[in-house]
């Protein structure tokens, strides 16, 4: 089982803090299958937020997808 480092709250705050910044998604969809894309934290919400990628394809991702690893943010030209 994973460890838990951060509450679902700590990511929450992060998140509000990459609003509107470009950043390169990591995101493991199991089996060995990682993507990568650039994108930007477009909203947030109560259990989940948006991401939308360059392509302009909006995503949607929870807050327990970020405390377990499964999505992980990558700074972009320095912006964090």
């Amino acid at each position: 089982m994973k460890e838990v480092k951060y509450s679902i709250d700590d990511t929450k705050s992060k998140l509000r803090y990459l609003k509107g910044l470009d950043v390169l998604l990591r995101v493991n969809l199991g089996r060995n299958k990682i993507i990568e894309y650039n994108g930007k934290v477009e909203n947030l919400y109560a259990s989940v937020f948006t991401v939308i990628s360059d392509a302009n394809a909006v995503k949607t991702y929870s807050y327990s997808d970020v405390l377990m690893g499964n999505v992980a943010f990558i700074p972009d030209n320095g912006n964090l």
